[in-house]
């Protein structure tokens, strides 16, 4: 197996003639990639260390699912027993070091604002996406999906930032972040991650995320989301945009009005939605069109359902329950039997991000900071290493294909020629 790709730069395989030497070289060189890839200038951090030699500190951490401390204790270690490094030791006491301390990568990482983590986001993932996509388009579109997830929080802090929430055990305070992930080209990548605040509206990061990939050439031709963005304004927002949309729908009296009209047999299983603003000052706007599809729940059909109604089996509030229904912006007027089924699988489709949020957080690096910006850069790295995996996966038969966490032991192990570094 090969890697014709790290990050976003070419990396080559590194040859046996200095082996204990070419143990770091990888993490060096992936430093090295992401620096030129980020137009970022090698200058010295303090008195001595270089932009190259952070960053390689954070790619070994981000790697191997270890704290910024671990890592930089871990390659000292390495440094002094292969690469013969002989400390100085100064006149207070102090020895120099093969590699920088925890405290000036973190006093780096609060230089960076989390507005300039999200711009790495984009360079970073704009090329994984010139990569993968945009060499061999998908004429059929793309599908994207947008979800949350949720960190705990167990400092002091109480600003709009930090969210109460019982969703993590042990703590009532967390980190929400917004996530996008693209699928296509039978792939699946991460291309961009927001850190929401209280209050803070949701659909201006979607809109950014669908403007740059159209920026970018792409084709979306839908967009699966849940529940939680069933707003008229989002669905709005994208069918301006020519993304069409796919959500379930809440359980309320329109949805409720359906399929009893549906188990009387008045209308079919799809039928004409309408949204209405929220707010109250949209009042005289139109109210926006969609389409409702029902499904049923479990094994049995809707067939079995509506006739075990209309037998006297099932009362209209357990049909009911058996039932549940998608929104979708997309006209069902001209389409074939199938579209029901399509539609179906298109929002299956959700719980694959729901899935790489849980695959990123096995092993994930302990980043103990304050600092919202430090997480977020942490955050871009689980993701980074998600899309490379993605890579791999492609390019082996599936008998033969790693987890998550066996391609970041194989990365290590294979490439940098070590097994307990």
């Amino acid at each position: 197996m090969s890697i014709k790709t790290q990050a976003v730069h070419r990396i080559s395989r590194f040859g046996t003639r200095y082996p204990y030497f070419n143990k770091i070289s990888f993490f060096k060189n992936l430093a090295k990639s992401i620096r030129h890839t980020l137009n970022l200038s090698n200058q010295r951090i303090g008195r001595k260390w270089s932009l190259d030699e952070i960053l390689t500190v954070l790619c070994y951490c981000w790697i191997r699912g270890v704290s910024i401390h671990h890592a930089s204790e871990k390659l000292e270690r390495w440094a002094s027993k292969f690469l013969n490094f002989q400390p100085k030791i100064f006149h207070d006491g102090r020895k120099s070091r093969a590699f920088p301390h925890q405290t000036t990568i973190n006093d780096w990482l609060r230089t960076q604002s989390p507005e300039k983590i999200e711009e790495i986001y984009r360079i970073v993932f704009e090329k994984m996406i010139q990569r993968v996509f945009l060499k061999n388009p998908d004429r059929t579109g793309y599908v994207l999906e947008f979800d949350l997830t949720y960190l705990g929080y167990w400092g002091k802090r109480r600003d709009a930032l930090i969210k109460g929430s019982r969703m993590v055990k042990g703590t009532r305070r967390i980190r929400h972040y917004h996530g996008a992930l693209i699928h296509g080209n039978s792939t699946s990548l991460f291309i961009g991650c927001h850190h929401v605040a209280n209050r803070e509206s949701k659909i201006l990061f979607m809109l950014k995320i669908v403007e740059w990939l159209q920026y970018l050439g792409l084709k979306i031709k839908i967009c699966v989301i849940d529940r939680e963005y069933y707003r008229h304004d989002i669905l709005r927002s994208f069918k301006d945009r020519d993304v069409s949309v796919v959500t379930p729908a809440k359980n309320y009296k329109q949805l409720k009005l359906a399929k009893e009209q549906y188990l009387k047999g008045e209308k079919g299983r799809i039928q004409t939605y309408f949204i209405r603003p929220k707010s109250t000052n949209n009042r005289n706007k139109k109210l926006m069109r969609n389409w409702v599809h029902l499904y049923p729940r479990g094994n049995q059909s809707l067939g079995e359902i509506k006739t075990a109604y209309r037998q006297g089996c099932l009362s209209l509030a357990e049909a009911s329950e058996q039932i549940y229904g998608l929104i979708t912006t997309i006209a069902p007027q001209y389409r074939s039997k199938s579209f029901v089924y399509l539609i179906k699988r298109y929002y299956k489709m959700r719980w694959q991000i729901e899935t790489a949020f849980r695959d990123v957080e096995v092993h994930k690096g302990i980043w103990r900071s304050n600092n919202d910006a430090t997480r977020l850069f942490a955050e871009m790295g689980k993701y980074l290493l998600f899309n490379m995996w993605q890579f791999e996966r492609d390019q082996i038969r599936p008998e033969r294909r790693l987890t998550f966490q066996e391609f970041r032991d194989w990365l290590v192990d294979e490439i940098s020629q070590t097994i307990n570094l």
